[in-house]
């Protein structure tokens, strides 16, 4: 989409007919877009009014901001933004690198003023536009330009980074493909400025192109594991962080402190999956430490314990009995405690679970799963209910924002 038509986008008579799209009749809708309007606008009207009924599950206000479809669905959601915009506080001024169409902009416009480059010209008429909305316009200069050869000047003393994770032809895994490659931001370092690059959740840690000193933060949103954060050069205490994000405010886990060895011990009477961001960040045994949990198995992310506590970073399920695997044996549990729809985990096992869960279900009865693992070097099946909500203890012993 290019700057004039993001232009027009902006103006009375576009609003008028966004807001008039029914965007469950998508040929209809253009056909009638088309009887007034060019069909460049008519394909750009559409899109907005598309992207407008789906990006206030987002943004708050997403239904008066400027999107494309690809980029809303890349924009990480208003949550994940505001908590990373608020890392950098104390910049006095944040380059937002291949800031797209803004939304993680809007956030750090917040914070601190702000330089926004991106090379897509129909994307940065897009940022401009939004920042607009938000009334932001005076927080930040836009300009289009190369990550590459555009020189980042002396005053910056904050970057995010967020290089493009997607070619014509799908997903990129390789950072030395990303557009630009993560090595980029090894140009930008200087003592003083704290950098931020977003990365796919999956990267693999042991590959990135930087020397010390990085830490890595993984970033969860209601039990989804939305992103993972390098920040180099930030001065934290901790090398890995899991941030959990949910209805009761925003939860860390980190290993600035290097607990005991965790023991393993046999399913007791409650089951704990850890939280995705708690998993990717390596912070397994921290957890463990801090709520006085076992582990199953030492190479294996569930842990157990006598009581049903309340934390943040797992979600909590009643065993009612740990067998070896076997599924007739599973079955019969299962039908002894009246199971209808069956939920079917795995850690260790190479067993299809979608297709047991079909086969275990019936179309009445108790909602129940089955863990499958290995306790002991067994393939095991660990019997549960749930999950269950342990009530938040009055004294609040997880650390929030």
């Amino acid at each position: 989409m290019n700057p004039a038509v993001v232009a027009w986008l902006q103006t009375r008579t576009a609003q008028d007919l966004v807001a008039g799209i029914d965007v469950t009749a998508h040929l209809r809708s253009l056909s009638q877009l088309r009887q007034v309007v060019s069909s460049e606008h008519a394909a750009a009207a559409y899109e907005l009014a598309w992207v407008r009924a789906h990006a206030t599950r987002k943004f708050p206000d997403g239904d008066a901001l400027f999107f494309t479809k690809t980029a809303l669905e890349q924009a990480s959601h208003q949550r994940v933004s505001t908590h990373r915009a608020h890392m950098f506080a104390g910049a006095t001024h944040i380059a937002d690198v291949c800031c797209g169409c803004g939304g993680d902009l809007l956030a750090l416009a917040t914070v601190a003023p702000c330089t926004a480059i991106d090379s897509d010209p129909g994307r940065v008429a897009m940022a401009e536009a939004n920042l607009h909305a938000r009334g932001l316009t005076h927080r930040v200069t836009c300009i289009c330009a190369d990550a590459l050869s555009w020189a980042l000047p002396d005053h910056v003393d904050a970057v995010f980074f967020d290089p493009g994770r997607r070619a014509s032809n799908g997903r990129i895994y390789d950072h030395d493909a990303y557009l630009p490659p993560l090595t980029s931001a090894n140009a930008w370092r200087r003592p003083g400025r704290r950098i931020a690059i977003k990365c796919a959740p999956g990267i693999d840690y042991r590959q990135l192109p930087f020397a010390t000193p990085y830490a890595i933060e993984c970033v969860s949103l209601d039990g989804d594991l939305r992103e993972t954060v390098v920040w180099l050069d930030a001065d934290l205490p901790w090398q890995h962080r899991a941030t959990v994000l949910d209805d009761h405010g925003t939860h860390l886990l980190d290993d600035t402190h290097t607990p005991a060895q965790i023991a393993c011990t046999a399913p007791a009477a409650f089951f704990y999956e850890p939280d995705a961001a708690v998993i990717r960040a390596g912070l397994v045994q921290h957890l463990a430490a801090r709520i006085g949990a076992t582990m199953i198995d030492p190479q294996i992310a569930y842990l157990t314990h006598t009581e049903a506590l309340f934390t943040p970073f797992a979600r909590c399920w009643r065993v009612i009995t740990t067998v070896p695997f076997s599924e007739r044996h599973v079955r019969e549990i299962l039908r002894a405690h009246g199971a209808g729809a069956v939920t079917v985990k795995k850690r260790g096992s190479p067993i299809d679970t979608d297709a047991l869960a079909k086969r275990l279900s019936q179309p009445h009865g108790v909602p129940m799963v089955v863990v499958l693992t290995r306790v002991a070097g067994a393939h095991t099946a660990i019997v549960c209910v749930g999950p269950i909500d342990p009530k938040e203890p009055s004294n609040g012993h997880e650390a929030t924002e």
